[in-house]
Parts: structure tokens; sequence; C-alpha cells
């Protein structure tokens, strides 16, 4: 049966460390708190704003479309083994 309420969609989240003028981080700080917002989201959010409005970006992504990865049958049936 399907439930009423769709489950919960838990995005992957990874970490990330960034080095930032101190200048920027309290003005990160400073809109976190006008945002009542934590830092993950508000950069999170400002970095999709980016990507989504720079066109140069979006120009450049369709030349460079991301590889998929090789499945690992694939590449087992590729690689050679050792034995």
């Amino acid at each position: 049966m399907t439930p009423y309420i769709p489950k919960q969609i838990k995005p992957i989240r990874e970490r990330v460390e960034a080095k930032l003028d101190r200048e920027l981080i309290v003005e990160l700080e400073r809109y976190c708190q006008y945002l009542e917002s934590d830092r993950d989201y508000v950069i999170a959010q400002a970095l999709s704003v980016a990507f989504r409005k720079d066109k140069g970006f979006a120009e450049w992504q369709r030349n460079h479309p991301i590889e998929q990865p090789r499945s690992e049958e694939a590449s087992d049936q590729a690689a050679p083994r050792n034995k």
C-alpha cells in the first residue's frame, strides 16, 4: 500500500572546508542572523543561486559534461587481474 505521506528525501551531505577572509565570515554570520538560518543552509543557497544565474557557467557545463563512473562489472572486465 502507498502511504499517505511520502518518505522524507534525505540528501547525501559531505563536509567541505573553506578558508574565508575574516570580513566575509562576519558578513556571513550577520546574514545567517538576518535569515535566522545556519551557515550550511546559507552557503548552500548562495552557491545554488550563483550556479543557476551564471550563464557562462551554464554554457561551460554544456560543453563539459560530467563523466559517468564505470560500473564495477565493466571495470572488472577491462582490468587485467594479477593471480
